[in-house]
């Protein structure tokens, strides 16, 4: 039984990672909020609210954060459907199906969680551009499709393998295909863990910005986190209010996917322990 004492211990140390945690966000926002001419430092409350900062990082033609935006919101739209839906096959695969050269198999996949993923940039490069695959999509949703499945796949093999295996032997039993068994009796019960797997995917395709910056030197097909470094290290790097909006803008999606997908989430996870 936790005492009086150690709940609030644990609430404390909640407090002080959550202002950790908080404290930059907010001051990023108070910084965006202030005029591109204002003089600011630390937690810059403005004394007159402005959405000019945030004018001048979208309107500015080098950065072009509208299309890095929807570039950026493009590829994590088909990374993230491309390796959930590769990673259910997988899973399914090893965590229901009996095959040879199963467990080598799997083990070969998860490498891909091992190797470090900086170690595979120089050679993709070369490779892609023997290919005439640099400075297209392809050079982004490819390799962030397969450093994604390894992951994905270790993911939902744990689900499919803690599945009850009474349900799959009673839908095996009344004719229905391993096919069927997928996507009629498994799937329908695994929101929660997909939700979960696509939005840490979201997050990790959304913020490559090292991929980026090798694959892509066309201004046109540029990502977000491509366009937020050209305002910190070059024409805004002194800017801070202009360079705090573009911050802003770039991490608006990925709260706003965050927040959809983990209400998904727990609505899912709740209605599971109700019927439960």
């Amino acid at each position: 039984m936790i005492t009086r004492r150690g709940q609030l211990f644990s609430y404390s140390i909640l407090l002080v990672f959550t202002v950790f945690a908080v404290f930059p966000f907010l001051s990023t926002t108070l910084v965006a909020f202030n005029p591109p001419d204002a003089t600011v430092g630390g937690l810059a409350i403005p004394q007159a609210w402005s959405l000019g900062s945030f004018i001048t990082a979208w309107s500015d033609p080098d950065a072009g954060i509208g299309r890095s935006l929807f570039n950026s919101m493009f590829l994590a739209t088909v990374v993230v459907g491309a390796s959930v839906l590769l990673s259910i096959l997988t899973g399914y695969a090893f965590g229901t199906m009996k095959f040879r050269g199963k467990s080598t198999l799997f083990y070969f996949f998860l490498i891909g969680m091992i190797v470090p993923y900086e170690a595979t940039i120089i050679p993709l490069y070369y490779e892609f551009r023997v290919l005439k695959l640099t400075d297209t999509y392809w050079s982004m949703i490819l390799p962030d499709i397969g450093g994604s499945l390894a992951f994905g796949t270790f993911w939902m093999t744990s689900f499919f393998r803690s599945f009850p295996r009474e349900l799959i032997d009673a839908a095996r039993t009344d004719g229905a295909s391993s096919w069927q068994i997928l996507w009629r009796v498994i799937v329908p019960t695994a929101a929660a863990p997909i939700f979960a797997l696509a939005t840490i995917l979201f997050i990790w395709t959304w913020n490559n910005l090292l991929l980026a910056i090798v694959m892509i030197s066309n201004p046109k097909l540029q990502m977000a986190p491509a366009a937020l470094n050209y305002f910190v290290g070059r024409q805004f790097g002194i800017n801070y209010q202009v360079t705090c909006a573009a911050a802003i803008m770039v991490a608006l999606p990925v709260i706003f996917v965050y927040y959809v997908l983990q209400r998904r989430y727990g609505a899912d996870v709740l209605a599971g322990s109700l019927k439960g």
